[in-house]
């Protein structure tokens, strides 16, 4: 995939034109057709992807009330963090609601790469966590707004 064509959010469209490439030079377009599974729980994760455009929902099952949506992603999000874990297994589904396309990062050269070259993994794992950290506040904002007391407002 071409450096400047690779579709990165913009925590990671800072990434310096050399970072750009070789971030790339991992990455496989793909696309996913509405309905599609992107992932499953529990199977092992070793890819995330960079969303261009579409959409992707993120669900789990319940016990006692089936399968609840927990987020959806659009074009710019960076879908898949399972990866980081010691437990290498997707915690969620993600299924792809609309026609997606995205860049596939391979995980396993990306952090093979970030070790070789430390500048590169370095600057990757800085904003990832940005990405990360965007992803948590927005999480916590949803939850104090679900459990927000109603005569509050």
């Amino acid at each position: 995939m071409n450096a400047d064509e690779a579709p990165l959010p913009p925590a990671l469209g800072h990434l310096g034109h050399g970072h750009r490439l070789r971030l790339a030079a991992l990455s496989t377009p793909v696309r996913f057709a509405a309905g599609e599974f992107v992932f499953r729980e529990n199977e092992p994760a070793t890819r995330c992807w960079l969303l261009s455009t579409g959409s992707v929902v993120l669900t789990t099952l319940v016990p006692g009330r089936g399968t609840v949506a927990l987020e959806t992603l659009h074009g710019g999000d960076v879908l898949g963090w399972s990866w980081l874990g010691t437990r290498q297994l997707w915690q969620f589904d993600a299924q792809a609601t609309t026609t997606t396309d995205a860049a596939e990062v391979d995980v396993a050269a990306l952090e093979e790469m970030a070790l070789s070259q430390p500048d590169f993994g370095y600057a990757v794992t800085r904003a990832l966590s940005g990405v990360l950290i965007a992803r948590l506040q927005s999480t916590r904002a949803r939850l104090l707004d679900l459990y927000a007391n109603r005569g509050e407002r």
